[in-house]
């Protein structure tokens, strides 16, 4: 499965960048092969083709003026809803071509991230995340990772926990039995829901053994909320947003939430080690075919491969309308 050719994507909310990166300029991202342009006016963000109608020069290349976005090869304005505002080699009343629109996307955001939707009717919805701001939690924003893979192989990753004792033997998975207990997985309204318990090395700052006792919660298609406690009353919510750039490329968002405080664990310890998590992820994943299978043929698996045969499963059912989405919670 190539994700770019597969329609029902477009109609999904992705993360593609965190607020703090709008907080001057406009900027570029690419989502499932669309060049995209951010910007803030008036307090709002907006989304449009990062393409000028004009010449077709990339507007993530301008800049702001009086909410408007300026082009930088002609210095044409667009408005927030993608209208022409100005074309300065014109008089001041001279009338605007009413057609030579910038266009839009729909854009919110949510949890520090802008989301963008390619489609006017998305399905399903944005996770819902009681925690995130609540009393008694701390969130810690990290930082956004690019992968040379598919972005179902990314999500995939993140649902198997047979590859720990291998490919992080440097960080969580030093010292860890490969012998794992089969995951179970369900089928939810928004998508999956994995819950699995397996030891792993110590956290950090620690080198002592634990436990992790996770429930993944996969929204579709490619947004991933990790549940993780501990045996001492740590909880540890990873939010990992898989944004699919093109084939074989793909943007990780990544915040925590937890419910210690900053003298309990600082929160450059939690970035740094899980800088080291992702790349060893990375070493490994961007070595994958661009092409994703979603026919279990086309590999060989084991029991302890369930969870990442029904994420096939319900993958090739979403692209084959056999299911959609609603936004509902858990239970």
């Amino acid at each position: 499965m190539l994700v770019t050719q597969e329609p029902v994507f477009r109609r999904f909310w992705y993360p593609v960048a965190f607020e703090r990166a709008l907080e001057h300029e406009p900027i570029h991202r690419r989502l499932l092969g669309e060049d995209v342009v951010l910007w803030r006016a008036g307090g709002t963000v907006n989304a449009a083709p990062d393409r000028c109608p004009h010449r077709e020069a990339r507007m993530s290349a301008g800049w702001l003026c009086d909410d408007h976005i300026v082009c930088p090869y002609h210095g044409w304005e667009f408005s927030a809803d993608g209208a022409l505002a100005k074309v300065p080699q014109l008089e001041d009343d001279a009338p605007l071509p009413s057609r030579a629109r910038l266009g839009s996307y729909l854009c919110q955001e949510r949890y520090g991230w802008v989301w963008v939707c390619l489609d006017d009717e998305p399905l399903g919805g944005i996770p819902e995340l009681p925690e995130y701001d609540a009393e008694g939690w701390r969130v810690v924003p990290e930082y956004e990772w690019m992968f040379e893979c598919s972005a179902p192989a990314l999500i995939e990753n993140n649902l198997d926990p047979a590859h720990v004792a291998f490919v992080h033997k440097g960080t969580f998975g030093k010292g860890v039995d490969p012998r794992i207990e089969v995951p179970s997985l369900e089928r939810t309204a928004y998508g999956l829901v994995r819950r699995n318990k397996i030891a792993v090395a110590g956290r950090p700052g620690e080198d002592e053994m634990t436990e992790r006792d996770t429930t993944t919660e996969i929204w579709a298609p490619f947004m991933g909320v990790f549940r993780i406690g501990y045996p001492d009353g740590l909880v540890h919510i990873m939010l990992k947003a898989c944004t699919p750039e093109e084939d074989g490329r793909t943007r990780l968002l990544q915040q925590v939430i937890r419910n210690d405080t900053e003298a309990d664990r600082p929160a450059a310890d939690i970035l740094a080690f899980d800088d080291k998590v992702e790349a060893e992820d990375k070493d490994v994943l961007d070595t994958l075919p661009v092409d994703y299978p979603l026919e279990p043929t086309q590999q060989f698996h084991t029991r302890v491969d369930r969870p990442t045969l029904e994420l096939r499963r319900w993958l090739k059912e979403l692209t084959l309308g056999q299911w959609v989405p609603t936004n509902e919670p858990v239970g």
